[in-house]
Formats: structure tokens, C-alpha cells, sequence
């Protein structure tokens, strides 16, 4: 883990060696990631939430809230031909 301690802002970088690894760390991200949550706290700050963590806006802002979200994009990106499938399809 690095970052920036003084505002709580910590980044965990796994670093996988195998497919196997990757697969478990994946799955050693998700249940830090629960475990902010639960704290209060975010899954992503101010690079936003990028390809890999896209799967965790649900555990914020649940599947109402990303739906939300995904209908500004809709309503925003006619066609959806900027950025298709780059964070909602």
C-alpha cells in the first residue's frame, strides 16, 4: 500500500504472478473494498473509478445508483458512441 496518508487516501496494488494470483487478488481487492465501504469510506477517489474497479460502483452506490448513472450517460452520450462500453455499456 502507498498514498496519501495525511487525507486517508491509500492506494493497495497487488501484483499478481500467475493467472491464479490475479484471480485471488481480485478477489482480495473486492473484500477490502467491502470493507471500506462498511467504514464509510470510497472505492476510488480522484482518478475515479477506472475498467478494473467498475464492478465495485454497486457496493457504493448499489445497483439503483449505478443504474442512475448509467441513464446520465445514456441521456448525455447520444448513441453512446463516445466511450462506448469505457465504464457503462
Amino acid at each position: 500500500m502507498f498514498g496519501h496518508i495525511g487525507n486517508n487516501h491509500l492506494h493497495v496494488n497487488i501484483l499478481p504472478k500467475s493467472a491464479a494470483e490475479y484471480h485471488c487478488g481480485r478477489e482480495i481487492f473486492a473484500l477490502i473494498a467491502r470493507h471500506v465501504v462498511e467504514m464509510g469510506g470510497t472505492i476510488s477517489a480522484e482518478h475515479g473509478v477506472g475498467k478494473l474497479k467498475r464492478d465495485l460502483l454497486a457496493l457504493m452506490y448499489g445497483e439503483t445508483g449505478v443504474g442512475e448513472m448509467r441513464e446520465c450517460k445514456r441521456v448525455l452520450i447520444l448513441y453512446f458512441l463516445l466511450n462506448r462500453g469505457n465504464l457503462f455499456l
